[in-house]
């Protein structure tokens, strides 16, 4: 990892025992108003879409952030149809075509799970092997002690979270510094897929930041090449 890199994610992780601060004082265009626009420009009306007949579109309307989770189990197959979101759809090809877009197809970006509440598998840390379709079992443990830090205190009793990590070398070496927002940006293309996914089979999803990199490495034993960036809980919705 280079070093620039390696000095800015050291300046933004988030440590143990973290507590979220009060948002600072600061203007309403800030705070309250989430667009912008030019009154002073020509603006040109666009035209009215029929949505009511779209699959895709009663996806994008059913995605909403679930913050609370019911005791009730998933099962394996869900888990499947959950990451299968995210996968290799022509492995033939050079560079090979997945469900989403990766800049220069790098492919920085790694899947991890954590189980809580999966009636076919055992709690504990899998890594997703997306060649192969399969969750390799890397912790046999329950990881109730460290749940709070791998969904983030803002989350209640998901079944299961996809942790994103990057290996970040693998786009340094076309990209050099730019391959972190690279990886920022898949990571993001791969949540979205994941939430459309626990919209269309009824389970809820909620995709944050705040888990804490240090607990996140020590439970996926993670080298100093691979670093932790993002996340997304799901399970059924109370």
């Amino acid at each position: 990892m280079l070093k620039e890199t390696n000095d800015f994610y050291d300046k933004t992780v988030i440590p143990k025992g973290f507590e979220a601060q009060e948002p600072k004082e600061a203007p309403i265009t800030h705070v309250k108003v989430f667009h912008k626009e030019y009154p002073r420009f020509p603006s040109i009306k666009l035209p009215e879409i029929d949505r009511k007949d779209s699959e895709y579109e009663s996806l994008l309307s059913l995605r909403e952030s679930t913050r609370v989770f019911s005791d009730i189990p998933i099962s394996l197959e869900e888990v499947s149809k959950v990451l299968g979101s995210c996968r290799i759809v022509d492995i033939n090809r050079d560079p090979e075509k997945r469900t989403y877009p990766s800049g220069g197809a790098r492919f920085p970006v790694e899947v991890y799970l954590a189980v809580y509440n999966v009636k076919e598998l055992e709690k504990g840390a899998y890594h997703y092997n997306m060649v192969n379709g399969t969750l390799e079992y890397i912790l046999d443990r329950d990881l109730v002690k460290e749940k709070r830090d791998l969904i983030s205190p803002f989350l209640e009793n998901p079944a299961a979270t996809v942790l994103f990590t990057s290996v970040i070398p693998r786009a340094e070496v076309k990209y050099g510094l730019r391959a972190y927002p690279y990886s920022l940006i898949e990571a993001g293309h791969m949540a979205q897929n994941i939430q459309l996914a626990c919209a269309e089979i009824g389970l809820g999803a909620c995709s944050v930041s705040g888990i804490v990199d240090e607990v996140v490495k020590e439970v996926l034993d993670l080298t100093d090449d691979e670093i932790p960036i993002y996340s997304t809980s799901f399970g059924r919705i109370k």
